[in-house]
């Protein structure tokens, strides 16, 4: 059995071999299964989409990621000029004008957005209803005297002005040719568990921005909402419903569907840790705060209510519930009520996995009710149920179970691929990119191996982040590491021909197309490293004692002789904060520590420490009016000081007297430690 982390996610050993690759090429299998007849993420109805008949990629071919299905080459090249404007119908125009903003970076210059007859050199959008050829996420691109991008929907003009991008990327002059280019597969997702920490919303919206570049759709986020119904669950870390709005408003600007998680009825400790009455107790009469007791008609109550609470934040048409993991390092046998409850139910013959499935069909019932589509993982599924899953829940399968993803299939349910050969755990292990390039790794290649038929279920696949070990690793690294397998997993799922012979050149390709024009810089430092006093409402930044050792808090000093501390930029973007008396870093590592042993507590004290590589130990300078926030790295809490004079951390969004005055006075410039 592999050895698991904290989320309970088991860590594939470094020999694990990738599941075994199916003889027939993957465009040709999904077509063949019908997958491209499935429905398609978005508005919620079903629609055809056919299938693009992958063709091996020539000289002539451009190199992008992901790669074209096919390319007719037309000779010779276009170069966008002064008199390029964008040539839009009604449908295409926040596309348009998206694509103005963008190419503003590309171009150096604003490019107007008109309505009309198009001219030579312009680029020209068009929404065609009639042209089924292209399903609900393709596009066709023409280049010749102009560029013309056509899509049955505004969502395929969109990808194909991604794929204009990469081509500007690449070379100022565009190649002349023609392509008709369909994915492969409706759901092309990314999972962000922001569970048991906070991922900024810079970091998300930089990450939508990628993902929309690599024409990915899908954002499955598991955050919690701060409530104003049950305030008791507001512990950091959770997202403000305005931060939430923002989110989907910018995954939406990029055609991309967020699918809000809350997991339960296990992994359930960030809401039920102040309601032990709500929680599953055990034989020795223990509750357990990270288990929803699912006998009790109480704890389904408050639980749809936290579902009604993210329902009106996300408008998409899914609700994920996890349901993983629920008897996690422990067996049914421990809680006999629950077998009682599935006796009183389903009869004599009902087992305790039956109550968990009557759980699962119960939220079902609820988010129907809603108008949306239920989505679970599948490892609770190990076929001791004599109640059967409904149907219309579509299962999200990452380890293998005693019910394969073959006969989840085969009994119709919709299934998406989450294997775990896509999982990053930050501080811990990444998806092994060169090997799923060089295997061609595909979404029928399930965790568990057995896929062979009754493709057209199958929606697509996921990649996914996980923050077992978040405390090892900023998230700066998270988005630096995530980098390469992020662009192998959206080849694989877009499902054309490789663009490059092999992982290096891939590699080098995926450097060159770089990100998309509006990414920005990948962070910010805005002062140069050097020697500064830090100033608040409270005083300056100091140390509570001198001399200072390790473990001192440090204090807002009301004084003329104001402490000065050296900002040493880090290479992720981060400073230390180094007290220039003492040799100390500032930190936040004292006090109590979540699941994930990191000191989440807002109010926990900032404390002077030895100088380590502990990326607690980095700051992010935010600039707000006034100065600056400084962020740990880690907690993503910013300092405030309080009446007394101490220095502790907040959630930005209660924060206060949190805005620091960084002046610089001459000192010796040190070196990052």
């Amino acid at each position: 059995m592999n050895s698991r982390d904290v989320t309970g996610r088991p860590r594939p050993p470094a020999h694990r071999p990738l599941p075994k690759r199916l003889a027939r090429p993957v465009a040709a299998v999904l077509a063949s299964g019908g997958l491209l007849a499935a429905a398609l993420v978005g508005a919620g109805g079903a629609a055809a989409e056919p299938a693009a008949r992958a063709v091996p990629a020539t000289a002539a071919t451009p190199a992008l990621i992901p790669s074209l299905h096919n390319w007719a080459p037309g000779g010779g090249t276009l170069r966008l000029g002064a008199r390029t404007r964008i040539d839009t119908d009604a449908a295409g125009e926040p596309t348009a004008r998206h694509l103005a903003d963008e190419l503003r970076d590309a171009l150096g210059r604003r490019v107007p957005v008109v309505r009309g007859a198009p001219g030579s050199g312009d680029i020209v959008l068009r929404t065609d209803g009639t042209r089924g050829d292209l399903g609900l996420q393709g596009y066709s691109l023409r280049i010749d005297d102009r560029v013309r991008i056509t899509g049955r929907t505004a969502t395929g003009v969109f990808y194909g002005t991604r794929t204009l991008l990469q081509l500007l990327a690449e070379n100022a002059a565009l190649p002349k040719g023609m392509t008709t280019d369909v994915p492969s597969s409706e759901e092309r997702g990314v999972g962000v568990c922001a569970c048991y920490t906070y991922n900024t919303e810079a970091w998300l919206t930089r990450l939508i921005k990628d993902m929309a570049y690599l024409k990915l759709n899908t954002l499955h986020l598991e955050l919690k909402v701060k409530s104003s119904q049950y305030p008791a669950i507001n512990t950091f870390s959770y997202y403000t419903p305005q931060e939430v709005r923002r989110i989907v408003a910018t995954a939406a600007r990029y055609h991309i569907t967020v699918i809000p998680e809350i997991n339960s009825p296990g992994h359930m400790d960030p809401y039920l840790t102040p309601y032990p009455d709500l929680q599953l107790t055990d034989t020795s009469g223990k509750p357990d705060p990270t288990r929803l007791d699912i006998t009790d008609p109480d704890a389904f109550t408050f639980f749809t209510h936290l579902v009604d609470a993210d329902l009106k934040l996300f408008p998409g048409p899914y609700f994920h519930m996890g349901a993983d993991e629920y008897m996690l390092r422990s067996a049914y046998s421990n809680y006999p009520q629950l077998q009682a409850y599935a006796r009183d139910k389903f009869g004599p013959d009902a087992t305790p996995q039956d109550a968990y499935v009557d759980f699962v069909n119960r939220v079902d019932a609820y988010v129907r009710s809603k108008g949306r589509t239920l989505r679970i993982w599948n490892d609770g599924l190990t076929g001791e149920n004599t109640v059967p899953l409904n149907r219309d829940i579509v299962v999200e399968h990452w380890l293998p179970e005693k019910e394969t993803s073959q006969q989840l299939l085969d009994e119709g349910y919709r299934v998406m691929n989450a294997t775990d050969a896509l999982y990053y755990v930050r501080g811990s292990y990444k998806p092994d990119a060169k090997k799923l390039y060089d295997t061609d790794w595909s979404p029928v290649d399930f965790a568990d191996g057995t896929v062979t038929g009754h493709l057209e279920n199958l929606t697509g696949a996921e990649y996914n982040l996980w923050p077992d070990n978040y405390g090892k690793e900023t998230e700066n690294q998270t988005q630096q590491g995530m980098f390469p397998s992020l662009r192998v997993f959206a080849q694989a799922v877009w499902g054309g021909p490789k663009p490059a012979p092999d992982y290096a050149s891939f590699s080098e390709l995926a450097d060159t197309l770089g990100h998309a024009p509006g990414y920005g810089p990948a962070w910010v430092q805005p002062l140069k490293a050097g020697t500064y006093r830090l100033r608040a409402d409270g005083g300056a930044l100091g140390e509570s004692t001198s001399p200072a050792t390790p473990g001192t808090p440090l204090t807002a000093h009301d004084s003329t002789a104001a402490p000065t501390w050296e900002l040493r930029p880090t290479d992720d973007g981060y400073y230390r904060l180094v007290a220039r008396d003492s040799g100390l870093c500032a930190d936040v590592s004292r006090g109590a520590v979540n699941n994930m042993h990191v000191v989440e507590e807002a109010g926990a004290a900032a404390t002077a420490e030895m100088c380590t590589s502990a990326p607690s130990q980095k700051w992010q300078l935010e600039p707000v009016s006034g100065g600056y926030r400084l962020v740990d790295a880690i907690t993503q809490q910013t300092l405030v000081t309080g009446p007394d004079g101490s220095v502790v951390q907040q959630p930005r969004d209660v924060a206060r007297h949190d805005v620091w005055n960084i002046t610089p006075v001459p000192a010796h410039h040190g070196s990052d430690s």
